[in-house]
């Protein structure tokens, strides 16, 4: 709750700067920025845009004991790269609203999966390095909001929204790298899959949207909170999945937590023509949460009782961009 707090309190300090800046850039020029947000919108202009999405993304947990109190295990899926496509769009209002969105996904590729587990649950300590492959995100965000201080040529405005992220890694092979002989037996080859997650993010966004243009270029900038995010997954060890063997997990293990997080994104784009612009961009997502591995019903011959469990995501990279701008058009019915 305290980081929370700290961010809510951030944001507030940037939306108090970017409207004195932009009020500094043309104050003559203010009586532009009046509009009545709440009488019917009697115009809208579409933007569309086609991504391509090139990063690196590390996603972890830590499983403890049923107390909370001791590290039982922990997994790092390291350093695998993203590459993804995604289509944008966008409606702004002559009343200073507007909706946004996106909808994309591909693959994650390369990486490294390092699994550790920890006495006194496991003695001596074990680490083991498998291959991360064949994994894959899907995720959409869809925002509403007002452009609380606009211009000709540009605006600063807030949004609430909602953003949904389901990513998939899968760990192949297996060596060990500390000191357990037991772990891996001897080692498992690359082409064996050990271990697969599947993790379902929801968040919900407040955010800040601004854009500045200046003669054929222009610089957006998109500054999200995630005040509250769900985590909804699972951990499927195929290795120890058995409905026969005492000790085996009977189907894979639900995971869940809630928690916060962040995103971040910047657009350079230049216009080609009034519809057509291109542009270079990054963008950075972090979300955490703490919650439950549910392993009651799980362990073949145990009544096993849920264990605390931290997850953390980070992805970011850089992304080309393609976009079409149409209108203004009429609203219907005006």
């Amino acid at each position: 709750m305290k980081t929370t707090k700290r961010l809510s309190v951030s944001v507030a300090r940037i939306v108090t700067a970017l409207t004195l800046s932009v009020s500094a850039i043309d104050p003559v020029g203010a009586s532009e920025w009046t509009y009545k947000i709440f009488d019917p919108p009697a115009a809208y202009q579409g933007q569309f845009d086609l991504r391509f999405w090139f990063g690196q993304g590390n996603t972890s947990k830590n499983l403890y004991d049923t107390t909370g109190s001791l590290l039982v295990s922990r997994l790092t899926y390291n350093n695998f790269s993203i590459y993804s496509g995604e289509a944008v769009s966008r409606f702004d209002f002559n009343n200073g609203w507007f909706v946004k969105g996106y909808a994309g996904g591909g693959g994650l590729w390369d990486g490294t999966l390092k699994d550790e587990d920890f006495p006194p649950a496991i003695t001596p300590y074990s680490a083991t390095s498998s291959t991360q492959k064949f994994g894959s995100l899907t995720y959409g965000s869809v925002d509403a909001g007002l452009k609380f201080v606009r211009g000709p040529d540009f605006h600063v405005g807030l949004y609430a929204g909602y953003h949904f992220l389901r990513e998939t890694v899968s760990a192949f092979g297996c060596g060990q790298i500390a000191t357990n002989p037991d772990v891996c037996d001897g080692g498992i080859p690359d082409f064996v899959k050990v271990i697969t997650q599947v993790n379902n993010w929801h968040s919900v966004r407040l955010g800040i949207d601004a854009a500045f243009e200046f003669n054929r270029f222009k610089l957006s900038t998109d500054l999200a909170v995630l005040p509250y995010v769900y985590l909804k997954g699972a951990d499927a060890h195929w290795l120890r999945m058995s409905p026969f063997v005492v000790g085996a997990f009977s189907s894979p293990v639900p995971e869940d937590g809630t928690g916060w997080g962040y995103q971040l994104e910047g657009l350079l784009s230049y216009r080609v023509s009034d519809a057509l612009s291109f542009g270079v961009g990054g963008r950075y997502w972090h979300m955490e949460t703490t919650g439950n591995t549910h392993f009651e019903g799980r362990v073949v011959g145990f009544n096993a009782l849920p264990q605390p469990v931290d997850w953390k995501l980070d992805n970011f990279g850089a992304f080309v961009q393609a976009s079409v701008k149409l209108g203004p058009y009429p609203v219907i019915g005006n």
